[in-house]
Parts: C-alpha cells; sequence; structure tokens
C-alpha cells in the first residue's frame, strides 16, 4: 500500500540448534572395512557393517621353514617391516591356516611363525592348494560392531577407516585425521593393538587437559595396564575377563630373555623342574624374580620354539636383563574361561557413553554400574588383589549385580584414568560446550532485537548472566550438577572471598562482576567490546561408590 498509516518492522528471534558432539562415537579400524583410509560411515544397526567387509586377499604360495611360515601374495599394501594380526583361511595342508601375527617382510611376502612341527602338515613343507588372508582387524571390527549393538539400536556410531598397517600407522592417521576435523567426534573405541604402544602412550596428552572434549575407549591388559598414568583423563581404560587355569606354585629353574622375532619387545622363556599346567593364552603370574622386570601377570604365548610343558613363554616390552635371582609361578587356584570370539567387551561402556541424551525426563545416571550385554564377567575368586589394584588405578572390568542379588553384567568401576567417572566429565563438557551455545545465541539475537536489543551495559550482563543461570539451572534438571543456582554480582576480591568460605558449597554459583567494577579494573576493554567477569561454580553429580553401615547389636532392651 503506498503511504500506509502504520508501518511494521519486523524482527527474528533464533533458536540454536542442540550439539550433539557428545552423542558422537567412532570405532577406529585398521583394514576392517572396504572403504578408502579417511572414511567415515554411519552404522544404525549391525547389517549396516555387512556391505563395508573387505573381500579376503589371495595366497600366491607359502613354504616353511624352522619353523618360520612364508606366504606369498599379490601386493599387500602393507608398510614393509609392519606387524599385524592376520587370518590364513583355505590352504591346504591346513595347518597352514590360523590367526596369527605377522610381519610384512617384503611388499608382497608375510611371514609368521608356528608351533606346529612339520609332521603336522602331513610331511608338506609347501602350500598345495593356496587359499586367502585377511587382516585381522575384520574379525575384530565384526566383535567391536556386534557388541554395540548388543546393547541396543537407539545409538548410532560411525566406522573410521584408517588403512591397513600396525599400531603405529594408525595413531599418526588419527593424529592427523582429528587435526583436520576438530570437534566432529567425541569419542573413539580403539583397536587392541594399540595398548600400550609407545606412539599411541604419546598420543595421549594433547587431549589431558581440563577443556579437551576428546576421548579413547582403550582394552588394555594384566600385563600393560600399568603403562598408563593418573594424568589421561582422556582415557577409559577396559581390561577383558582373561583365560586362567589352575596349577600349584612351582619353582624356576631358569629364565632368558631374547628379541622376539614376532612381536614386539623380548620373549621370556622360563623353565621347571616339573610341567607347569598353563596352557597357551591363559594368564599367570610370576614373583620373586630379580631384575624385577620379570614379575607381573602374563599371558602364555608360543613363537617359534616349541616348548614342552616344562617350558613357559611370555613377552615383555623390554630387556629385562640376566636373571640374578630366580621366583616363582604363583598358583592359581580357580578357572576362567575368556571372553568368546564374538566379543569386544570395551564396546558396551563405549555404547553407553553415548546413549546419554540428556533431559527432565532422561537423566543422566551414575556410569559406573551401568548394565551392560553380551559381554563376559572378569573373574572373582582368587582376584581380589588385581581387582583393588585396577580399581585404584582406574582401571575397569566388567562385573555383575551379584553383591545385590541382581544377575546383570554391569560396568566396574567407569572411571577415567584421572580417577573421576565418565559422567564427571560429560557433565564438564555438557556445560562448557551448551554454556557457549547459548551466550553466543543470546549476543546474536540481541544484535538483531531493535526492540530490546542488548548492549554492553549493566543491564546486558545481568541478561547474559540470566542465560547462564538458565543454562546450569537445567543441568540440575538433567542430573548433570549438584544444588541451586545462585546468582551473585560480585566484584572479584569479594567472589574470590565467597569461595574461600564455601558460600557455594552444594549449589551452583553464577557471578558477573558488576559493569562499574569490571571496567574500572579493565578501562581497555570497553572500546573492544571485551567483557570476561562471568564466574560458574559447580559440583558435577556423582553416584555410590561405597557406602558404610555401622550396626549396633544390644542385649539391653529396657
Amino acid at each position: 500500500m503506498t503511504n500506509p498509516i502504520v508501518n511494521i518492522n519486523i524482527s527474528q528471534q533464533v533458536a540454536s540448534a542442540p550439539s550433539l558432539l557428545q552423542q558422537t562415537g567412532a570405532i577406529v579400524t585398521q583394514g576392517g572395512t572396504n572403504t578408502s583410509p579417511g572414511t567415515q560411515t554411519l552404522l544404525t544397526q549391525l547389517s549396516d557393517y555387512t556391505p563395508l567387509i573387505p573381500s579376503p586377499h589371495s595366497i600366491t604360495s607359502g613354504s616353511l621353514s624352522s619353523g618360520l611360515i612364508t606366504l606369498t601374495v599379490p601386493a599387500h599394501g602393507l608398510p614393509v617391516g609392519d606387524i599385524v594380526t592376520i587370518s590364513v583361511a583355505g590352504c591346504t595342508p591346513g595347518a597352514f591356516n590360523g590367526t596369527y601375527l605377522a610381519t610384512a617382510n617384503t611388499v608382497s611376502t608375510l611371514q609368521y611363525y608356528t608351533t606346529t612341527p612339520l609332521s603336522g602338515f602331513g610331511g608338506s613343507s609347501v602350500i598345495t592348494t593356496p587359499g586367502v588372508w585377511t587382516v585381522e582387524d575384520v574379525a575384530e571390527t565384526l566383535q567391536q560392531v556386534t557388541t554395540f549393538f548388543s546393547q541396543g539400536t537407539n545409538v548410532s556410531t560411525y566406522l573410521l577407516e584408517l588403512g591397513q598397517g600396525g599400531a603405529t600407522d594408525g595413531v599418526a592417521l588419527l593424529n592427523t585425521w582429528i587435526s583436520l576435523n576438530p570437534g566432529k567426534v567425541y569419542s573413539y573405541l580403539v583397536p587392541r593393538t594399540w595398548d600400550g604402544n609407545a606412539a599411541f602412550l604419546a598420543f595421549l596428552p594433547q587431549f589431558e587437559n581440563t577443556t579437551s572434549q576428546t576421548y579413547f575407549w582403550v582394552t588394555t591388559t594384566l600385563a600393560t595396564w600399568a603403562n598408563y598414568t593418573p594424568a589421561m583423563k582422556c582415557v577409559n581404560a577396559l581390561i577383558e575377563a582373561p583365560a586362567i587355569g589352575q596349577w600349584g606354585a612351582s619353582a624356576i629353574v631358569s629364565a632368558t630373555a631374547s628379541n622376539s622375532a614376532d612381536y614386539s619387545g623380548y620373549n621370556v622363556t622360563l623353565t621347571f623342574a616339573a610341567p607347569h599346567g598353563v596352557a597357551v593364552g591363559q594368564w599367570f603370574t610370576i614373583s620373586g624374580m630379580v631384575p624385577t622386570a620379570y614379575n607381573g601377570t602374563f599371558q602364555s604365548i608360543f613363537d617359534n620354539v616349541i616348548g614342552a610343558s616344562t617350558t613357559l613363554l611370555y613377552n615383555v616390552p623390554t630387556n629385562p636383563g640376566a636373571e640374578t635371582t630366580l621366583g616363582t609361578l604363583q598358583a592359581s587356584y580357580f578357572a576362567s574361561a575368556a571372553i568368546p570370539s564374538t566379543e569386544f567387551s570395551q564396546a558396551a561402556p563405549f555404547w553407553k557413553s553415548l546413549s546419554y541424551n540428556p533431559s527432565s525426563t532422561n537423566k543422566v545416571a551414575p556410569f559406573g554400574r551401568s548394565f551392560v550385554t553380551g559381554v563376559t564377567a572378569f573373574p572373582d575368586h582368587g582376584m581380589d588383589a588385581i581387582r583393588t589394584a585396577l580399581k585404584a588405578a582406574g582401571i575397569s572390568v566388567i562385573g555383575t549385580g551379584a553383591a545385590g542379588n541382581i544377575s546383570n553384567t554391569l560396568l566396574l568401576w567407569g572411571n577415567m584414568l584421572g580417577g573421576r567417572p565418565f559422567n564427571y566429565w560429560y557433565s564438564v563438557d555438557y556445560a562448557a560446550i551448551n554454556l557457549k551455545i547459548a551466550l553466543s545465541a543470546a549476543i546474536i539475537n540481541g544484535s538483531n532485537n531493535p526492540g530490546n536489543p542488548l548492549y554492553n551495559n549493566q543491564a546486558g550482563i545481568t541478561a547474559l548472566q540470566g542465560v547462564a543461570a538458565s543454562v546450569m539451572s537445567s543441568m540440575t534438571t538433567f542430573g548433570l550438577a549438584l544444588g541451586s543456582v545462585i546468582q551473585t554480582k560480585l566484584n572479584g576480591a569479594d567472589f574470590a572471598a565467597a569461595l574461600a568460605v564455601n558460600k557455594f558449597a552444594g549449589n551452583i554459583g553464577v557471578n558477573a562482576v558488576p559493569f562499574a567494577d569490571y571496567y574500572a579494573a579493565n578501562p581497555s576493554h570497553y572500546a573492544l567490546g571485551i567483557y570476561n567477569g562471568y564466574s560458574v561454580t559447580y559440583s558435577p553429580l556423582r553416584g555410590f561408590d561405597g557406602v558404610t553401615v555401622n550396626l549396633s547389636v544390644t542385649d539391653f532392651v529396657g
């Protein structure tokens, strides 16, 4: 209409979208898919993995010599010198088949040792019918995906392919990928082979600071968990149920260490006067040795040595040196089976960590003792000392609800390596993410509201304080923060004094330094549009870790 009587000006206020970072995870695989390195594929159900499974690689020929098998294959694409786990199938004689730790000896050969004597190959030292080989990460990725979706299908995850290679190669590629994709993934489930890898341990410190919002779900072992430190708040480490047998204590007759041909580190060979009873793959404990590097809990292995029942082999990361004092194989009184071939235990708590979706009707429950399914409980009997040490170090295991007469398997103890539960850091990250989003959105909308603009004055400072208070108030409703919100307008000295006398203990303090006080202390900031006077102090909600009941019994009834 020309020359209207009334003109209408319209301004728009836009709500910010919620952050999905804390619900975003990636299963890291090296050769477990047929996609290119760096590819991120979304999985919403187990069947989504089927079209991603790579085809097996062909074998041209193979031979056995002094326990060493050499496979000739078309160019395998692995870095020469890398050590990877492979599965061999379809070969004749069948003794060539199995799962082995193989070395990429050249661009077209793979080598691994076998404990089977020539007679076990039917007298033939060469492959008469070539079969196929696959990188074992295919089997492991299937374990991870299977266990993940055993928890439910209401949570999705990405598969992040890093390409075939050893752990060191994978760590380097992940480091590059994260630098190119900052803030894209919250949690990573890493392969078992990364446990204790020197490159992986050197990679973790960049995520140890309190502002880092990146986490790694690691499968460690009874022999390697001590590689991790309390500074690694970015790591949740779990030990899967180990295979343990029953045997008596045995004195060690001799001990030697030699550079391992097909494992990293050194292989230790122990001999005993009588059969020790430890089967290949079972875990055992050695004590009393000097040097002490021989001592600890280890898994029985066989390398190129075909061991008798009086010989026991295990692997250590560094040369322990010549023994000066012989020790003892500790007795084991209770047997426990290992996890089944379909299980990757750490995938269950990884799923749980991504399942949080905070709201007033879906609160964030304590992470420790969360129910998990499709996983095997760590043994109870005879393991009290080890379980106590693991708990103190922040290492988790799968347990049961037997203490409460509950048959479900559950997560024990759910802490990150710094000793705080995962939901503690989840709360901290939630506050940081949502305070940033909410305050940014308020400033943007306030700059586009002619009816009530947001200015840098006392009214504007108070308005933004209310936004921060609203975020923190919602956290109490969502099970993320303890207490109620208390808003204060104190200068820096008075706020510090309030903290010193625990004014906000058990509650959430949201303080905004008054306009006049702040710019009197920081006169140059006003011209730059800077106000750094907000402070939030709170305690994340935590669950119970232990309860003591003082029970008094008396004969006096009067």
